[in-house]
């Protein structure tokens, strides 16, 4: 068990934990991928959304933006009968709104990544946790990112989900202090 790693035994998740989680990220493709499905994990555990990761990444043309962008209602229709996603039209639909919101923040800041990472003036924000119970939910960064994402169309990303996906992207270092996957900054 790892205690960083919130106390799972999981195989899947100690390996996303040990050589992804928190590791910063400054690829816009790959941020709005991670980004896309943290959406898809409001109300479930984040462990169901990784075992269903491959499933998406075919279901959402690997989660290329434009190809996304251009998906229609007999699309996501068709995506309700596909395997081993989650079946929530409301969640498919904001997948496409939220790859025509990436378009438009790479055409107004060069750069989805530049615009992200400008949330933490470009270097990740090591939050110095000792032990799991000094860990937050959520803070302003987090609550103003999720604002601005939703003037650009995103959706199922309040400020709880965006602080997630901060922690996850490594704009925050949410690693226990002495954690071995601790990046380096």
């Amino acid at each position: 068990m790892n205690a960083c790693a919130f106390g799972t035994t999981d195989p899947i998740y100690l390996d996303y934990h040990n050589k992804v989680w928190g590791q910063p990220d400054f690829n816009s493709l790959s941020l709005f991928k991670l980004l896309a499905l943290e959406s898809q994990h409001a109300g479930l555990s984040w462990l169901t959304i990784l075992k269903k990761k491959e499933a998406y990444e075919k279901a959402f043309h690997q989660f290329d933006p434009i190809k996304i962008s251009k998906m229609t209602e007999k699309d996501i229709n068709a995506l309700m009968t596909f395997p081993n996603i989650v079946h929530n039209r409301k969640k498919l639909e904001a997948i496409v709104s939220q790859a025509k919101g990436y378009l438009q923040i790479e055409k107004e800041y060069g750069s989805f990544s530049k615009f992200l990472w400008s949330y933490v003036d470009g270097h990740p924000i090591d939050l110095h946790y000792k032990t799991p119970s000094e860990r937050i939910t959520v803070d302003e960064r987090a609550k103003q990112l999720s604002k601005d994402l939703k003037a650009y169309g995103f959706k199922f990303l309040g400020p709880v989900t965006v602080f997630s996906f901060m922690e996850a992207a490594g704009l925050y270092d949410a690693h226990l202090e002495g954690c071995p996957s601790k990046p380096n900054h």
